[in-house]
């Protein structure tokens, strides 16, 4: 990990054409902050399904913005995405794991925290992750 690690923000149109860029902004920084390659990985792929679920959800539109910051906290690298859009939680059903919903559950794999967070400004993911 760097002596000191810079915050950052990036914002996308909420079209998935997009994703390149947002993962790449993501691999950067997980990168700066010292991860091996399996956690940039990790990060990479939770961050995907973060930013994929707040374009396809969160969004209206493909004008709005999704945006990704990303920071430095307690020596945890902790990445905020936001959209406009309300998050409603999916009731659990029993048997066979469904085709789609699961992305929280993903995320948590690959994660040290997930955090969830609505407003009727939108809503905030946020994802921590602490270097091994």
């Amino acid at each position: 990990m760097l002596d000191r690690f810079e915050a950052r923000e990036h914002s996308i149109r909420a079209d998935l054409t997009n994703l390149k860029e947002a993962r790449d902004f993501v691999d950067r920084a997980a990168a700066d902050f010292g991860f091996d390659a399996d956690g940039r990985y990790q990060v990479k792929l939770a961050l995907s399904e973060a930013i994929t679920n707040a374009i396809q959800h969160g969004s209206s539109s493909p004008l709005q913005n999704v945006w990704i910051g990303v920071a430095e906290q307690a020596g945890a690298l902790v990445f905020e995405v936001t959209d406009n859009g309300r998050f409603v939680p999916r009731v659990e059903r029993r048997g066979a794991m469904p085709e789609s919903g699961r992305g929280l559950e993903f995320m948590r794999l690959m994660m040290d925290q997930v955090d969830v967070r609505s407003s009727p400004e939108g809503t905030r993911l946020r994802l921590t992750k602490r270097p091994t």
